[in-house]
């Protein structure tokens, strides 16, 4: 398995299963384009998103047998991974976790919740937060991470 986000100041990569796999949140959160080719489809093997009884949004729950799908986002760096980190909040630790792209297994960060979720909690669907939710997400994405940005700058310049 190869070792990734070994120092502070390396760009990093991480996994997105839920709705940071949607391109455009994701530059309003960074206040930047992502390549297309920074973002991989990737999976979770023995994971699953699973959806969260009052809210559009998924945690991972541990799953023998599953593999939660997602992308691994490339290049982060440290101002973006405290923003995200930031973005996240309190319910979630950005932890390491095995992902495979294609068929190399990686080590990557991921956002997991603090709480494990219930083991009945149905599987989370990425189509259908597009459908619903996105419109709302992206209004109120871009607002809240510039707020976020702007405290972050004045805690800690990067």
């Amino acid at each position: 398995m190869a070792t990734l986000n070994a120092q502070r100041d390396e760009p990093a990569r991480l996994f997105v299963y839920g709705t940071l796999r949607d391109p455009e949140l994701l530059m309003r959160l960074l206040g930047r384009p992502v390549p297309h080719t920074a973002l991989l489809p990737a999976a979770a093997p023995g994971w699953r998103a699973v959806a969260l009884a009052r809210h559009p949004w998924p945690v991972l729950a541990r799953s023998p047998g599953h593999a939660a799908e997602g992308l691994l986002v490339l290049g982060l760096t440290a101002f973006e991974r405290d923003l995200l980190d930031a973005w996240e909040g309190e319910g979630y630790r950005r932890l390491p976790l095995p992902v495979m792209v294609e068929a190399e297994l990686f080590e990557a960060d991921a956002y997991l919740p603090v709480s494990p979720p219930s083991l009945s909690a149905p599987d989370w669907d990425f189509a259908r937060w597009q459908l619903n939710h996105r419109a709302a997400a992206l209004v109120s994405a871009g607002a809240e991470a510039e707020t976020l940005r702007l405290r972050l700058i004045a805690l800690r310049p990067h």
